[in-house]
């Protein structure tokens, strides 16, 4: 079993492998540690709580509605690698980008801006998930046994905030991002957002989405013109 902790209840229990759907996608989380801005400057996420004030690129200041937080131990990273966090290096998407060692799960989608975006998505700022860009320097897969607590943060819309100093993604409401967060934390999301269990919602991403393809081919190209991912 492992733990949930949200901001509805004060404690889910949930089984270990509630974060992860049938096709096998891991909800976008931050690990512990991360600072992320806030109206009282960078504060690390595991310190964060419902109603906190949080810079977003699009709206401001906006308020957290939900945050939970999953471990994950030693032994399930062992049997399921998939879990396994990517690390970021310090600067490794761009000038100062991350200001410092950023880690993330591995569908945490994180915003690339560049050229070669605009050419392959007819837009220049897209999300990509961090293990779509581990063919890059600086970007790779922690493969220590160390256990690792995933934090996911549930605003009014999907926003773009500021994690140690680069631009990533809070949890998106889509379907497979909703069933991976298991069905008792569900029950917090929807008693906050009734609209979610309506089979006509549509959720709307802050930035268009690359897919797993399309996210390993922008990096490739990235890597072979050694452009940085964030201009």
């Amino acid at each position: 079993m492992t733990q949930i902790t949200g901001t509805v209840n004060a404690t889910l229990t949930l089984y270990a492998d509630a974060t992860v759907d049938q096709s096998g996608v891991f909800v976008p989380c931050f690990t512990r540690g991360t600072m992320i801005t806030t109206d009282r400057g960078q504060v690390a996420v595991e310190d964060l709580q419902q109603g906190d004030m949080v810079w977003t690129a699009d709206n401001g200041m906006q308020p957290i509605r939900w945050i939970g937080s999953r471990v994950v131990g030693s032994v399930e990273l062992n049997l399921t690698p998939e879990l396994r966090p990517i690390r970021i290096r310090r600067g490794a998407l761009g000038a100062n980008t991350p200001e410092r060692d950023l880690t993330v799960s591995p569908q945490h989608r994180v915003l690339v801006r560049s050229g070669i975006a605009q050419k392959m998505f007819g837009t220049d700022e897209v999300l990509v998930a961090a293990k779509q860009l581990c063919q890059l320097d600086g970007i790779d897969i922690v493969r220590d046994d160390a256990e690792v607590e995933y934090f996911h943060m549930l605003f009014e819309r999907h926003e773009v905030v500021l994690s140690d100093g680069a631009l990533t993604e809070t949890l998106f409401t889509g379907p497979e991002a909703l069933r991976s967060i298991g069905a008792a934390a569900l029950e917090e999301v929807f008693a906050l957002f009734p609209e979610l269990r309506d089979m006509d919602y549509t959720a709307v991403s802050a930035r268009p989405l690359a897919s797993g393809r399309m996210g390993r081919k922008l990096a490739v190209r990235h890597a072979r013109n050694d452009k940085p991912l964030v201009m």
